[in-house]
């Protein structure tokens, strides 16, 4: 299950999170800033949901929030604020710091948003680079492929994945083929690899706290994944370039050979011992 850090003072705000998440997520109280910071550097967060105002309302600082945002950098960060005491200005300011999502107390908290917002804000930009990449599609690949990361977290099935998307599962595995893509319970797997390379940009992440953090059965089971579907242990995919280079492997797949792009690979990495025949590593900056 994964793991969102809270630092919320105001205890409705705290009730109604707790309301809207039910058992979908671990929730971690956090006591400050600071408290935060510890927490995303000691634990598998997923996301943060912080409300930077203390009880008195006082003016926050926010370098604490830009400390986060730049040593962890695959943590969404939600903002869960009042008006007052939030200022225009200062939500100017906090939206400077690039965050992920907005939530205004008594505007839309309501249980159902909440848990929208949330849920959105931690695969929205990756999601946004994925769909980049994949071009134009028939509306249900590409809905399909957008889903399987969005919905990393969750411990999808071939059926739930249909069940979202309105199809039978037949027909979803049958459009799937004819774009030339993996089957449903391949295609989950590379969705989950896809938002896994992207929390190993992290450089303070271990494999094992990543496994974590998507329910993988053990750290073992994440590495298995990784060499299964990319001939690569976890450090290899950060090395790699992280979530660009498994996008691009996963696209190459799909047109019959892999294609991992990256500024530098490791040398292990690139060794024939440890990709297959067909990967093929192409280097940049080296005048190729």
């Amino acid at each position: 299950m994964a793991l969102i850090a809270t630092l919320l003072p105001n205890p409705v705000s705290a009730m109604r999170l707790r309301t809207a998440l039910r058992d979908r997520y671990t929730l971690r109280s956090c006591e400050g800033l600071q408290d935060l910071l510890d927490v995303c550097g000691s634990s598998a967060v997923s996301t943060v949901i912080v409300d930077p105002y203390d009880t008195r309302g006082q003016p926050p600082d926010f370098e604490p929030l830009r400390q986060l945002k730049r040593l962890y950098p695959s943590v969404s960060i939600v903002l869960y604020v009042s008006i007052p005491p939030a200022t225009a200005q200062q939500m100017f300011e906090m939206g400077r710091l690039g965050l992920d999502a907005l939530v205004v107390n008594d505007q839309d908290d309501g249980p159902t948003q909440l848990l929208a917002r949330i849920e959105q804000s931690g695969a929205r930009a990756l999601a946004d680079t994925v769909r980049r990449a994949l071009g134009d599609l028939k509306p249900t690949v590409r809905d399909a492929v957008l889903t399987v990361v969005a919905r990393a977290h969750e411990r999808l099935s071939p059926e739930s994945l249909a069940r979202l998307l309105g199809i039978r599962r037949k027909l979803l595995a049958e459009r799937l083929a004819e774009a030339g893509f993996p089957s449903p319970q391949p295609l989950i797997a590379w969705g989950r690899l896809i938002v896994a390379a992207r929390m190993l940009e992290d450089e303070q992440r271990s494999a094992d706290s990543v496994a974590l953090a998507l329910e993988f059965p053990s750290g073992s089971a994440f590495r298995n994944t990784c060499q299964r579907y990319l001939r690569l242990a976890p450090q290899q995919i950060r090395a790699s370039g992280g979530a660009e280079s498994v996008i691009q492997a996963f696209l190459g797949q799909k047109r019959g050979g892999s294609r991992l792009t990256a500024q530098t690979v490791t040398d292990r990495a690139a060794d024939d011992d440890v990709l297959p025949e067909n990967f093929v590593v192409r280097r940049t900056g080296t005048g190729d």
